[in-house]
């Protein structure tokens, strides 16, 4: 199977990485965690030590769970020993999965009263499991599990607590009372007690507690817009991922999902979870996809550490970066067509092969019934080594909303590649050590708690060490984007994914027009865009607010090229303007310029493209980190900052040799490919 090496952005910085394989385990039992099947090997010698005093299940055989929970019950054996848990039988066994180690049990997928999938349709289902201890001594349980229903329609908030009402249906609160505790703090705002989310207070991309709490006291902010968070806390008062009982499907392809994190193991989705190119646990070894899926939808309202953007969404795990195989990719890439939102915070860099983007097009042509599956992507950390998202052809095609990485103060991180093909931007911070970053999950017990500002990755009160504050690096930001999509498409679930990508371009906040203005255009239909920020701060609010007040969906996509022959020189050091003519006129969406060049030091090159209606834009600055002649068999760049305007009428590229080193090149052909409508 081929494999592909990858960059993954971990961090704030693109580190490369290798596929590695093979390793030995010292455990005497073997498990499969999808089947939950089991092979128990004695290894013991001396029968003076041997136990044979089996595990005695003490945990109850009959439960009751209302519909749209996750998490059943945890079975518990007693044993002298280790205990290892698994489901071996029972008409329904396919539908459960059990955590060996923990005995947590829990569906592959949330149970639903209306859809009942037990063997009689009956809600009632029946299981078989087995303790075994590290002696080989085994006890058996059967446990009918009934699904009881509840009230999903109801997706207002009575009490305005910013909470609505289902989800306190879901989770057993006051729909008619907004302060359950008496302690001042409305629920939906809660970092204490059962329902808090305990660092939810240091989740500044959320909720800018400080600013907040400044302009009105910390109680309640409905009518007030904040500059410095995702401005998402008055979408919750209706939405938050839960979808009247049919959860967003968020999915993270990456290193991996801890399925049995505290906060995130109530989203898991299971049934829809890769482990490598076979469905089952997700877990791996990476902390990174971990915190990834944190920031996306760890759980709201449990009592545990932190709360994701779509709080109630279901996450569907990955991990392919440890094992990557184009196999395996296009399954989870293009497999379910339930999975509503793809978050991809890893890179290739400067890969031209366009296997991704037929895995993309498939997604977005037949996911989410036709409308299409929505895929974002990190724009890359290697600003400091003067990297470009133009450099990834994986980002260089329309289908994918690519991602740059903001500050607190809604500037640009350090790191943040830039690029014409930037789409918007999300929040992630600069380094933990000098600015805020986010707060998510991590691999329970891998974090810090103690030490100085170096060491300490999590705050004090982490006493299980299993969340972290140190999260940065367009990794972070890139699921801060999918997370508020998924806000978006659970209130207006009939958006294609083109309109999700006008509709976040159109309502984007522009940011740092002081600091920043000469890399801000504002083309001929009125988009601003820029190299640094693409449209600007994603807003789910203003998205929303759009697309349930008459939005219309986009008409279907059209295409134009046009490829001219030129077969110039571009003198060493000097500019040269090229002329490509296009005859026909559609609205743009996209654009797609390539370049055939032989300069054997391409990256001398800035490249710099004018539309028509005289919006320019920069396809590449010189000095990018690649070297070489990487044009000579053609280079695609592309832009998003002639949205909305005509295609018709003369684009200008202007080739600029920026460098005195006696090289030359000379420009073949160039391409244009404009898509829109």
């Amino acid at each position: 199977m081929k494999k592909i090496v990858y960059i993954c952005t971990i961090g704030a910085s693109w580190i490369l990485l290798g596929c590695s394989g093979g390793g030995s385990v010292s455990a005497t039992s073997t498990a499969s965690n999808d089947t939950n099947t089991s092979e128990d090997t004695n290894t013991s010698t001396n029968e003076e030590i041997q136990d044979v005093t089996p595990p005695v299940i003490i945990s109850a055989d009959n439960v009751s769970i209302p519909e749209n929970h996750t998490q059943i019950m945890n079975i518990v054996a007693t044993d002298e020993s280790i205990v290892r848990y698994y489901i071996v039988g029972g008409d329904d066994a396919s539908l459960f999965h059990v955590s060996y180690k923990k005995g947590t049990l829990v569906w592959k997928i949330g149970a639903d009263y209306e859809n009942a999938l037990d063997k009689d349709r009956d809600n009632v289902y029946q299981i078989r499991v087995k303790a075994v201890d590290i002696y080989g001594n085994r006890a058996y349980q059967d446990i009918n599990i009934t699904v009881t229903d509840i009230n999903e329609s109801n997706s207002g908030d009575t009490d305005d607590d910013g909470i609505p009402d289902n989800i306190e249906v879901l989770l057993d609160m006051n729909s008619s009372n907004d302060d359950q505790d008496n302690n001042g703090i409305v629920d939906g705002r809660q970092s204490s007690g059962d329902i808090g989310d305990q660092f939810f207070n240091m989740q500044w991309h959320l909720w800018d507690y400080e600013a907040r709490a400044t302009n009105n006291s910390g109680v309640d902010t409905k009518g007030i817009e904040f500059e410095t968070d995702l401005n998402v806390m008055d979408i919750y008062h209706k939405y938050m991922g839960y979808n009247e009982g049919d959860p967003i499907i968020v999915q993270v392809v990456d290193t991996g999902v801890d399925a049995d994190h505290e906060d995130l193991i109530e989203n898991m989705d299971l049934s829809r979870s890769y482990d490598g190119n076979k469905v089952g646990d997700p877990s791996g070894y990476g902390v990174h996809g971990t915190m990834v899926a944190g920031i996306m939808a760890s759980r709201a309202f449990n009592g545990k550490g932190v709360r994701g953007i779509a709080p109630f969404a279901r996450i569907a795990g990955s991990n392919w970066l440890e094992d990557q195989t184009v196999e395996a990719l296009e399954l989870a890439w293009t497999e379910d067509e339930k999975i509503a939102i793809t978050n991809n915070s890893w890179g290739a860099y400067q890969m031209s092969e366009t296997i991704f983007e037929d895995f993309m097009e498939y997604g977005v042509t037949h996911g989410r019934e036709g409308k299409g599956r929505i895929y974002t992507f990190a724009a890359g950390n290697s600003r400091g080594d003067h990297g470009d998202a133009n450099l990834e052809y994986m980002l260089s095609n329309r289908f994918p909303i690519v991602v740059a990485a903001l500050k607190n103060d809604n500037t640009y991180a350090s790191y943040s590649n830039p690029g014409s093909n930037l789409w918007v931007s999300g929040y992630s911070g600069d380094y933990y050590q000098t600015t805020p970053t986010i707060g998510t999950t991590t691999i329970m017990g891998r974090s810090t708690n103690s030490g100085d500002i170096n060491t300490q990755t999590t705050w004090s009160e982490d006493t299980k060490e299993n969340y972290t504050f140190a999260m940065n690096g367009t990794s972070s930001a890139a699921p801060t984007v999918a997370g508020s999509i998924a806000l978006v498409l659970e209130a207006c679930p009939d958006l294609n994914w083109r309109d999700v990508k006008y509709i976040a371009a159109k309502t984007a906040k522009k940011i740092d027009d002081e600091t920043d203005s000469n890399n801000w255009v504002v083309n001929s239909a009125g988009f601003h865009h820029s190299i640094d920020y693409g449209f600007g701060r994603i807003d789910a609010k203003a998205m929303i607010d759009e697309c349930t007040n008459g939005y219309t969906n986009l008409p279907d996509e059209l295409n134009i090229t046009v490829s001219k022959t030129f077969n110039e020189l571009v003198e060493d050091n000097k500019s040269k303007d090229f002329i490509v003519s296009v005859d026909e006129n559609i609205t743009i969406e996209w654009v797609e310029v390539t370049i055939t060049n032989d300069h054997v030091r391409a990256s001398e090159y800035e490249i710099n493209l004018t539309s028509p209606s005289n919006t320019k834009t920069v396809l590449i600055k010189p000095g990018v980190e690649t070297s070489g002649s990487w044009m000579s068999g053609g280079w695609r760049f592309a832009t998003a900052a002639m949205l909305g305007e005509g295609s018709k009428g003369d684009w200008n590229i202007t080739i600029s040799d920026t460098n005195d080193s006696g090289d030359t090149g000379t420009v073949s052909n160039i391409n244009i490919n404009i898509y829109g409508h």
